[in-house]
């Protein structure tokens, strides 16, 4: 595929013209359609799974320290995106920017009883289609009322610091928006394997929560059984306090270790897929030093269980699959809820993570049209 370049000044006049072109949807054209679960042995990697930590019943930070309820279930789900017709026009002066937006609705079911445990719609944003607009005769007629005074004058061009965005809202009263970028890579996505793949920022334990026992000279092999300790019943009483007896349960969850790394599933999904190829989109909530996204919550949400930072991975791929290319969505969403005291003396960090591996249905035309109907070209 062509690699669409980040923009650079000086950016292609503004003209009348621009209102009548096509959208420019970048990378995000590639998602257009409904996807579902990839589940070809009916197995449980096809599965998408999601592991989640919140308040134990009775629990504030101030009475039964450190109990949480945490859940590790296997969920099916529907992603469905429909391109909105028209480039969405934001004006900002010398600087024009037309955004192609993408919607997006999502619902899960979890697999045991198929219970309806999420709900999302939002929207993708390529934002990377910039012009230069300069002042001229008529619009300072129109706009100062009169003639001559900022002919011609054109201020600095702004260029997009990231070409991705994704606004997104969820029934339980938080609203997000992330910012990114994408890449383009042969072959299919790494990841890692062994003591190789206890990496803190893709576990269900953050380092706010303690280490399990691990440490950076001695992680745990989460491609070996769990320790013995895992389970150990008699860890509440003999080591009340330890951190091994506070995050057992994740280890010994039945979907270990995918309770612990659920990533894995991913990679594990791949084993024996010839990828020839995928687009890696990456997109955050916080980024160091620069531009942020950001979230609001409601006033529950935030007092009791804040949603402080979200980041996520898609992976496009191609799929090789008797001579016919097949394209492939697997994704990886880390969602950062901060309650009561951590082991570091912090808020602590519970982590929400979410991950599937999507194929296309067939193409619904009444889907796929149903946000065609709209044109923002005009404002």
């Amino acid at each position: 595929m062509t690699i669409p370049a980040t923009p650079q000044p000086p950016y292609p006049p503004y003209t009348e013209a621009v209102l009548a072109q096509p959208a420019d949807y970048g990378v995000l054209k590639q998602l257009e359609g409904t996807w579902v679960n990839h589940n070809p042995d009916n197995n449980r990697t096809g599965w998408g799974l999601h592991t989640t930590c919140m308040p134990s019943p009775g629990t504030n930070s101030e009475t039964i320290f450190g109990i949480f309820h945490f859940l590790c279930e296997d969920y099916t789900e529907e992603l469905t995106f429909s391109l909105v017709d028209g480039g969405v026009r934001n004006r900002g002066g010398t600087n024009e920017q037309f955004v192609g937006a993408v919607v997006y609705n999502q619902s899960i079911q979890r697999v045991s009883d198929g219970a309806g445990i999420h709900r999302e719609d939002g929207m993708y944003l390529w934002s990377n289609q910039m012009y230069n607009h300069p002042a001229n005769e008529q619009s300072v007629l129109e706009d100062n009322g009169f003639p001559g005074i900022g002919i011609g004058a054109s201020g600095p061009n702004f260029v997009p610091p990231y070409s991705i965005a994704r606004s997104g809202t969820i029934p339980h009263g938080s609203a997000i928006l992330l910012t990114g970028d994408f890449q383009v890579s042969q072959g299919a996505p790494q990841f890692p394997s062994g003591t190789a793949a206890w990496q803190p920022p893709f576990l269900a334990i953050s380092p706010s929560m303690g280490s399990a026992g691990a440490t950076p000279s001695d992680p745990i092999d989460l491609d070996a059984p769990a320790p013995a300790w895992v389970h150990d019943k008699s860890l509440p009483v003999t080591e009340p306090d330890s951190n091994l007896t506070y995050t057992q349960r994740i280890l010994a969850d039945d979907h270990y270790p995918y309770s612990v790394r659920p990533d894995l599933r991913l990679r594990d999904a791949l084993k024996g897929q010839d990828v020839t190829g995928h687009t890696l989109i990456e997109l955050s909530t916080r980024h160091d030093g620069g531009p942020q996204g950001g979230i609001l919550n409601t006033p529950f949400v935030k007092h009791f269980v804040n949603v402080a930072e979200v980041n996520f991975s898609l992976w496009i791929e191609t799929v090789v699959e008797d001579g016919q290319e097949i394209q492939q969505l697997q994704y990886r969403q880390i969602i950062f809820f901060e309650f009561m005291f951590g082991s570091d003396g912090k808020t602590t960090r519970w982590p929400h993570i979410q991950i599937n591996t999507l194929r296309r249905k067939p193409v619904d035309r009444l889907g796929t049209e149903a946000h065609k109907n709209f044109s923002f070209r005009k404002f």
